[in-house]
């Protein structure tokens, strides 16, 4: 489907500055190596229209100086054909961000709902505080370095700031999740809410020199095997590890405490999870030295308690809830709006046509 057309201003006014995308990410992307617009016989440029919302059109060249620096990073990256349908997805998810925008600031008006100056200001003070800048001075200049004015920079916060009011008085302001929701979450999906594999040790530590001789180690190992028939015959593996090993833990009886298997020496997972529970295992070689080790407790894959994570399931409840009410809010705007779409959007299988969408 052909894009409309509408005369546009000469391409020599066209902004090419990067747009500040640290900022409270105000913008999704940012890019220089745009695709050409078409040019009218008299040196015009011509502008696309890819989609109209009510009686707002949202053209190519907007959409396109919003990724501009992104074109120019993956310039670098793609040629050909597979930048064009590259260039041509990020266009059309940039165009559907930009019409729930359009929807959003319209109904925004529809409510009597707007942003302050005040209030602008005061987003813009923790902004540079969030990004260590303390002056407004340093901020023009950070803006203006990468294309963007002061002034434009405010215009496009108020829009950022007025969408928020307006979901969260019509959206996030609805949601509400109960303690029993919460703990229904938890029992329901129990199994996600697993610890891994833990298991406390105690260790007897006998150390080896660095590029020790062969006699050494073999000095080392007899050290070892004379501890191993001490606790065989029932002497304290703790005062054992007081007296002989040369581990940190060796003044605690050489208690470790509860170990993942991440958090283990590779030759000492094995034992530790095979060895019985108040067992003690042979002698085990590794290239800092030799260790027994005497494995006290193991649970397989514990449950964390419900205490522990009961804020962080209500967060995910409440942040999976809100996207899908937003989501539906956005379709019954939709639903009461013109919308029509004349971009399309690349695939893996090829192009498919924007459609107009009645309302």
């Amino acid at each position: 489907m052909t894009l409309p057309r509408i005369l546009h201003r000469p391409a020599s006014s066209l902004s090419r500055g990067k747009l500040a995308v640290s900022l409270l990410s105000l913008f999704l992307f940012a890019g220089g190596s745009l695709p050409a617009l078409s040019r009218a016989d008299n040196g015009v440029e011509l502008d696309s229209i890819m989609a109209v919302v009510n009686h707002h059109s949202i053209t190519k060249s907007e959409v396109d100086r919003e990724l501009k620096p992104t074109f120019e990073k993956i310039h670098a990256t793609y040629q050909g054909s597979a930048y064009l349908q590259l260039v041509a997805s990020l266009e059309y998810n940039v165009m559907m961000k930009k019409i729930n925008e359009r929807l959003e600031l319209e109904e925004a008006d529809r409510v009597g709902l707007s942003v302050t100056d005040d209030e602008v200001d005061h987003a813009i003070d923790d902004i540079m505080q969030k990004n260590n800048i303390q002056e407004r001075w340093q901020l023009k200049n950070a803006l203006s370095s990468q294309g963007l004015t002061f002034r434009q920079y405010r215009k496009k916060l108020k829009k950022q700031l007025t969408v928020m009011k307006l979901v969260n008085q019509e959206v996030r302001s609805t949601v509400v999740i109960s303690p029993e929701e919460v703990r229904d979450d938890f029992l329901k999906h129990r199994d996600n809410y697993r610890l891994p594999a833990h298991v406390s040790l105690a260790d007897i530590f006998l150390a080896l020199p660095d590029n020790p001789t062969p006699q050494q180690v073999d000095e080392v190992r007899k050290k070892g095997e004379h501890i191993l028939r001490q606790i065989s015959r029932g002497d304290d593996f703790e005062m054992l590890a007081g007296s002989e090993s040369q581990g940190p833990n060796a003044e605690s009886g050489g208690v470790l405490g509860n170990l993942t298997k991440d958090q283990l020496l590779p030759e000492l997972i094995g034992p530790a999870f095979s060895v019985p529970v108040g067992k003690t295992s042979g002698l085990i070689q590794t290239k800092r030295g030799f260790y027994i080790i005497r494995v006290i407790a193991r649970e397989a894959q514990p449950y964390q308690k419900f205490d522990d994570i009961k804020q962080s399931i209500l967060n995910t409840l409440t942040k999976k809830t809100t996207e899908k009410r937003i989501r539906l809010w956005l379709e019954k705007l939709r639903a009461n709006s013109y919308v029509a779409i004349y971009a399309r959007r690349e695939n893996g299988t090829g192009h498919s046509a924007g459609a107009i969408i009645p309302q």
